[in-house]
């Protein structure tokens, strides 16, 4: 499961997309239709990670959980 999260200046989760935004303009398909994006603000970090596939089956809190873990790991 691709992941792009935005983490604060504190390492606490802002922002989270299911898919690693960089790929969207290499990927000729992704260009028909609207596209939206994530920017880091001052004292964010953009972190693209992927977790293994079967976290698609947790709850949306327990992939937001999970998903910081590794972000916090990635500093």
């Amino acid at each position: 499961m691709k992941l792009t999260v935005i983490t604060n200046h504190m390492g606490e989760l802002v922002g989270l997309v299911h898919a690693h935004l960089s790929e969207h303009d290499r990927n000729k398909n992704y260009k028909s239709g609207p596209h939206a994006t994530l920017r880091p603000g001052p004292g964010q970090r953009f972190h693209e990670i992927e977790l293994p596939a079967e976290c698609e089956k947790l709850t949306p809190a327990e992939i937001r959980r999970r998903a910081l873990e590794h972000a916090r790991r990635t500093k």
